[in-house]
């Protein structure tokens, strides 16, 4: 299989319009792993992976600035004023393995570290639909209600044996932890248990979401969060957000108009192009959140697809934490779009994707990197996927325009290139399904 032909298959969403068979040799082997990093671990051994990191994280060294973080980290999307990062290794802490440990600076000084044993978007990824030669429709439904019960199965052991073994911990730390909320909307307020490291002073926050996450959170200092919304964010009068929103527009040369901030969460193999395009947007907008929480938030199943997920609703109570309301439309408005962006809001659609375009979105985005402004034949509607033909559904966040190329600016989640990517307006116009467009 081809990198350019897998590429082209990653963005596929709910379960009766993705590509598993496809994807599985991918997935399956690994598919504990953090799939936003997938690559990056499989693919660089590290001298830490199996190490336990407990005292080192707890000690007062990294906190204090005096000490760097062990191994090596690599940088992603940040939220307002803090850089985020992950660690490349598989150590353990707490005596369990971590599944992924995240960092957040603050003006170069550690503010938190994230480390997350059990996530069940890693562990399900896409769900297999391969099925036997010869099976009847009845018998294929059958099979895959059986593959989907044994591996919650399994999930629910290995969700169980952690829960066990970290509450021990924990309890050594501190026997009588504190109850704790962040969220100023009902859907993504989430419930924490506290405790409290007396030798540190650090807090070890423990986020338990039944059948589907477990996560502990190191916090520095005495305030802690009410909000998702960064510090920095919550000190600011609504105006003075969006003239910071409105510093993000800028102009080049060749006439686009496109925002500066909006940073990738790559989805890997989990059918979560929803969800991290909806994570790339609330980090921009001063949110720290992730996709893991808003899977729990969004009531997604543990059955390898989104369907059955309040996917509408978590974007109306993102809007709502970042304070700004959220205009949805069942078609495209190029002028309402553009509106948005001048006032440094990003967009997001859900759009029917087709692999032939999307290579055309690939030539056009390759030829302006190079300075070959050629315009591409606008398509009409005969030659774009059809809606009644139930193309594969992918959602893309906009982020500028070109008003004399007539295109529009895109990122993607399913890839991390953070290269952003180009569509004739027509295009999206035809083949959008819904489009979210964030408003003060």
């Amino acid at each position: 299989m081809s990198v350019v032909f897998v590429r082209s298959i990653l963005p596929l969403l709910p379960a009766p319009l993705l590509l598993p068979i496809l994807l599985l040799g991918l997935v399956s082997p690994a598919c504990a792993l953090p799939n936003a990093i997938l690559g990056g671990l499989v693919q660089n051994e590290s001298p830490l992976d199996g190490e336990d990191l407990t005292e080192i994280l707890l000690a007062s060294g990294i906190w204090d600035g005096s000490e760097t973080l062990p191994g090596q980290w690599v940088a992603e999307a940040g939220v307002a004023q803090t850089q985020g990062g992950y660690l490349r290794a598989r150590p353990k802490v707490f005596g369990l393995d971590a599944l992924l440990i995240r960092s957040a600076h603050r003006e170069e000084n550690l503010e938190e570290l994230h480390i997350t044993f059990v996530d069940a978007g890693s562990y399900f990824g896409y769900l297999d639909q391969r099925l036997p030669a010869g099976m009847s429709r009845e018998q294929g439904t059958q099979e895959i209600q059986k593959r989907i019960a044994q591996k919650n199965a399994d999930f629910s052991k290995l969700y169980q044996d952690a829960s066990e073994t970290l509450l021990r911990k924990l309890r050594e730390i501190d026997e009588h932890p504190k109850e704790a909320k962040r969220g100023r909307t009902r859907d993504l307020r989430a419930s924490f248990r506290d405790y409290f490291h007396q030798k540190s002073g650090l807090t070890v926050r423990l986020l338990q979401a039944p059948g589907r996450l477990i996560r502990v959170s190191l916090l520095k200092g005495e305030q802690r969060a009410k909000t998702w919304l960064d510090q920095s964010q919550e000190s600011l009068s609504q105006r003075e957000r969006l003239k910071r929103l409105e510093e993000n527009v800028t102009k080049n040369e060749r006439g686009d108009l496109f925002l500066k901030g909006v940073s990738v969460v790559p989805q890997g193999f989990r059918p979560y192009c929803g969800l991290n395009t909806l994570v790339m947007v609330a980090r921009y907008m001063g949110l720290h959140l992730d996709e893991d929480w808003l899977a729990v938030a969004g009531k997604f199943q543990n059955t390898g697809s989104s369907a059955g997920s309040d996917m509408l609703g978590l974007y109306s109570s993102v809007a709502k934490e970042a304070r700004f309301k959220l205009d949805r439309s069942s078609r495209y408005d190029h002028e309402t779009v553009r509106r948005s962006l001048r006032a440094g809001m990003p967009v997001i659609v859900w759009r029917r994707w087709d692999q032939a375009r999307d290579r055309l979105h690939s030539q056009i985005t390759r030829d302006v990197l190079r300075g070959n402004d050629r315009q591409f034949d606008r398509p009409d509607e005969a030659a774009l996927p059809s809606k009644k033909k139930r193309s594969p559904l992918h959602a893309s966040v906009i982020i500028g325009y070109n008003d004399e190329r007539k295109e529009v600016i895109f990122l993607e989640s399913w890839e991390g290139d953070a290269t952003p990517r180009r569509m004739p307006v027509n295009e999206i116009s035809y083949t959008a399904d819904l489009t979210f467009a964030f408003r003060p």
